[in-house]
């Protein structure tokens, strides 16, 4: 259509120059006439132009019309307006109802750029944040959830994807659950929950456990001092039932002491300061405490880099280590070897356990850090362990923004990997 209307009009150029000519040259004038024509043909030209360029600087208006070619011209451009008319509505259309949709969602969701500032938000985030549009598009977010842990999460781009509790900035009885994942280039999508039924129930978990095993350990220790009394008697019968008995009472203080350091970790009530941890160091001190665990009934091999040293709590580390290390000793028969090798390798230090024991299965490796969880109940007997010293060890490293990663075949032994981010690594001196 386009080609046979171009092709059209090029014809009736042709003609209107043609009967210019022969009229030119009928006067005796046919250079002139063929000029003045084609320059009223030029100047028709630049009129229309002038009156599309006119239009293009409001297209709100109608369409200008006209004769020959720009008829063509501006038929087309109708079209074309017309159609992205149509497009336009499809989009509005779509839009209403992804913002519908959006505002469906129960939880709070917003998005920001590349410089932190928040381009959308749902309904739910005016409600549970005070978010106003449109007056706070265009703010940092952090200017309106304010808060070192919510700044420091999110400008630490390893920890994108793992949630963050914090209380509300409107409310602090009002507990949130934070979670961003990438979207689009260079942005994210924050969404944001009431958590507070689910951290008041975790608390009030906490609290007990942390209640009862005060409660229990004044009466434990009293028992085991008159259990310790008996423990002379000259009557064999006596003796050995009083030994038995020691015994259990040792196992019950081993776990009211772990209910109790885990319950402080739970809390997040972590005692002290940060310092600057001497890790070699600490390992060194943990090989004594494993060769005298171990009676020489293993070989033990530690490599040590000197170098990378932690910022962090020194006691919890050491209690999650020895953790590590004791579980090495006990899983793994006589005669084994545990290594244990602590270095900088790839992004962070990392510290490396493996042991020749028995190993774990598969299907028991993501249940490990769980409370009280054993792999198997005849393993548990045997061992004598609480079932939390693994939960312990998961916190610890959760505290000092660290990961463990447990490697294990049944019957060929374990390896538990704490890898440590870079920003934990101190060089100076301890």
């Amino acid at each position: 259509m386009a080609a046979r209307s171009w092709k059209f009009h090029a014809g009736r150029l042709l003609f209107m120059v043609l009967g210019i000519l022969l009229l030119g040259w009928l006067a005796g004038y046919p250079l002139q006439a063929v000029t003045m024509g084609l320059l009223a043909y030029l100047t028709w030209h630049l009129a229309n132009l002038w009156r599309l360029y006119r239009w293009l600087q409001q297209p709100g208006t109608d369409v200008p019309e006209s004769l020959g070619i720009w008829s063509d011209v501006y038929e087309r451009i109708a079209s074309l307006e017309k159609d992205n008319q149509q497009q336009k509505e499809q989009y509005r259309g779509m839009l209403a109802e992804f913002r519908q949709l959006t505002d469906a969602f129960p939880d709070a969701t917003l998005v920001m750029d590349a410089q932190r500032n928040i381009t959308w938000f749902n309904q739910a985030a005016q409600a549970l944040l005070g978010l106003r549009s449109p007056q706070d598009l265009g703010k940092p977010v952090t200017n309106l959830i304010r808060g070192p842990d919510f700044a420091n999460w999110l400008v630490v781009p390893g920890w994108v994807k793992s949630p963050l509790e914090m209380p509300s900035p409107r409310d602090d009885n009002v507990w949130l659950n934070i979670s961003a994942f990438s979207f689009q280039k260079n942005q994210r999508l924050i969404i944001l929950r009431d958590n507070t039924d689910v951290h008041n129930v975790e608390q009030i978990r906490r609290d007990f456990v942390a209640n009862i095993s005060h409660e229990l350990r004044t009466p434990l220790t009293v028992l085991q001092g008159y259990l310790e009394m008996l423990q002379d008697n000259d009557s064999q019968e006596v003796g050995s039932a009083v030994a038995r008995m020691l015994s259990q009472t040792a196992q019950m203080q081993m776990l009211l002491d772990d209910l109790l350091e885990l319950s402080r970790l739970q809390s997040d009530q972590l005692q002290g300061e940060e310092e600057v941890i001497d890790v070699p160091g600490m390992l060194m001190r943990l090989k004594g405490q494993a060769e005298e665990l171990s009676r020489g009934r293993h070989q033990l091999l530690f490599e040590i880099d000197p170098g990378p040293r932690l910022s962090g709590l020194a006691t919890d580390l050491e209690s999650a280590f020895g953790n590590l290390l004791s579980n090495a000793i006990k899983y793994t028969p006589d005669g084994g070897t545990i290594k244990v090798s602590w270095r900088e390798a790839g992004p962070g230090p990392r510290l490396v356990v493996e042991d020749t024991g028995i190993g774990i299965p598969k299907r028991d490796i993501p249940r490990l850090t769980e409370r009280f969880y054993r792999v198997g109940s005849d393993r548990a007997r045997q061992t004598g362990g609480t079932g939390l010293g693994l939960s312990i060890v998961k916190h610890v490293l959760n505290a000092h923004q660290a990961t463990l990663t447990i490697e294990s075949e049944l019957g060929e032994g374990s390896r538990f990997i704490c890898t440590f981010p870079p920003e934990r690594q101190l060089d100076e001196p301890a």
